[in-house]
């Protein structure tokens, strides 16, 4: 399939305050969002919250009710799908089951009438790109899982398109397949040097792929960034919740970064918005479960906050413990290396170094 002429200098995706309703009822409410050439951009976000309406918007199987789509550098706002640079990759594969691997890869040239021998040899290519040299006359319904993904994919890249969109590519499969299919993903981007726009629930796919993620949450994005910033510095509360396991505790600033807890324990905390806090100020502060350090609770270490392990769960790498604090305040801490005596009942004393608490006004934090 030939595509019309694009700049191949221009960002690969460019959505300029697009907005989109259904019903009545906003989805999307002005969405700004850039995909650098060769770039992976990840959207996270809970149903409902409009990531599958951008990739759509982004393919051309819905238009904006207003704003702008461009890709790479051609304005694509009302450009049909056929015509875009993009092809995507769905989530429930999208085969035919008459068709053998071969001929479902084919089938977009076919369309295209592309000539036979050009087809068969671009079918070839596709098919390595991704592993699959041997399973050309294979049918569809003898490959697994992960088989099935991989020769969707090829089905994407047999038209050398800009951008690949994928559309939870992986959530059908089951853990040992994904990480191998997230790897294989990762190897093709970087090979052909091709832009990704994947959607996902997964926040360990987003943080492994991505070199950014975009976190929507009820049709805003409220924070694009890479994925180490977006999990140690995150924008909002929300999206520090989003983005992995985080201990939240209600405080009230004194000044200087101390903040005082209900308990009448004072601790430090360096990152978010500390240094905007006036004393007396209500503040949320979030502390991330590795970055809590525990130990048992001796006369010497008396500088912390004390508690007592009430829950323990080991899983090979990591030792999850549950700390009560007060009767209805309780930390998560992930403990890596030896922790066989942090047992439930032990009496403890945690801490975290100042800049991995982060500090959000009250009011935002709930």
């Amino acid at each position: 399939m030939a595509f019309s002429p694009i700049d191949a200098t221009a960002p690969t995706v460019e959505l300029q305050n697009v907005r989109k309703a259904f019903a009545g009822r906003t989805i999307l409410d002005g969405i700004d969002l850039r995909i650098g050439c060769g770039e992976v951009v990840v959207l996270v976000g809970p149903s409902g919250s409009g990531k599958s309406t951008i990739l759509r918007i982004v393919a051309g199987i819905e238009q904006p009710d207003s704003g702008s789509v461009r890709l790479c550098g051609r304005d694509c706002t009302v450009t049909p799908a056929f015509d875009r640079p993009v092809h995507t990759v769905f989530q429930n594969y999208a085969l035919f089951p008459h068709l053998n691997v071969a001929a479902n890869v084919a089938f977009p040239l076919s369309v295209a009438k592309v000539p036979r021998a050009e087809r068969d040899e671009r079918v070839r290519e596709a098919l390595s790109w991704v592993k699959l040299e041997h399973f050309a006359t294979r049918r569809i319904d003898a490959l697994s899982g992960g088989e099935k993904q991989r020769v969707a994919l090829a089905r994407a890249l047999v038209n050398q398109p800009k951008c690949v969109l994928l559309d939870e590519p992986l959530s059908a499969l089951d853990p040992h397949l994904r990480a191998a299919t997230l790897e294989l993903l990762r190897d093709v981007q970087r090979r052909l040097g091709l832009s990704y726009l994947y959607i996902t629930h997964d926040r360990d796919e987003a943080l492994r792929l991505a070199d950014r993620i975009g976190v929507l949450n009820h049709g805003r994005l409220e924070q694009v960034s890479t994925p180490e910033e977006i999990y140690h510095r995150p924008a909002t509360p929300f999206v520090a919740s989003f983005l992995g396991k985080i201990n939240w505790l209600d405080a009230i600033a004194e000044g200087a970064g101390r903040f005082r807890l209900p308990s009448g324990e004072t601790m430090e905390a360096g990152a978010g918005s500390a240094s905007e806090f006036r004393p007396g100020d209500r503040a949320r502060i979030g502390v991330r479960p590795e970055s809590v350090h525990v130990e048992l609770a001796t006369r010497e270490n008396a500088s912390g906050l004390r508690g007592v392990i009430s829950n323990r769960q080991f899983s090979g790498s990591e030792t999850a413990v549950r700390i009560r604090l007060q009767e209805e305040v309780s930390l998560l801490a992930e403990v890596r290396g030896d922790a066989a005596e942090l047992r439930p009942g032990a009496a403890v004393v945690v801490h975290w170094e100042r800049d991995a608490a982060l500090v959000f006004p009250a009011e935002v934090a709930r």
